[in-house]
């Protein structure tokens, strides 16, 4: 017989959801971009649903396309407020 400790025990780890390879895929990239993590998820969550990608079923070539947009996004914004720096200067 086994002892209830030991039942307690091997229920936790049943009831555990299994991980997904996506879900790996995206929490690595998040992790290696060194920022703030709920931000970077946030962001990166938002041009996914904007492009209608599940992140639970998120492949490779989808991730980077992701990226890539939330490279353009902020590349953008940062050449948008160097030429509004330098209109300013100018006056």
């Amino acid at each position: 017989m086994r002892r209830t400790s030991e039942k307690k025990r091997l229920g936790r780890l049943k009831k555990k959801p299994k991980k997904k390879k996506s879900d790996d895929l995206f929490d690595q990239v998040v992790k290696l971009t060194g920022l703030p993590g709920k931000t970077i998820r946030r962001e990166l969550k938002s041009i996914l649903d904007k492009k209608n990608i599940d992140v639970n079923n998120l492949t490779i070539d989808q991730l980077r396309a992701v990226v890539a947009s939330y490279l353009r996004e902020i590349m953008s914004g940062l050449l948008e407020r160097t030429h509004a720096r330098r209109q300013d200067t100018r006056h």
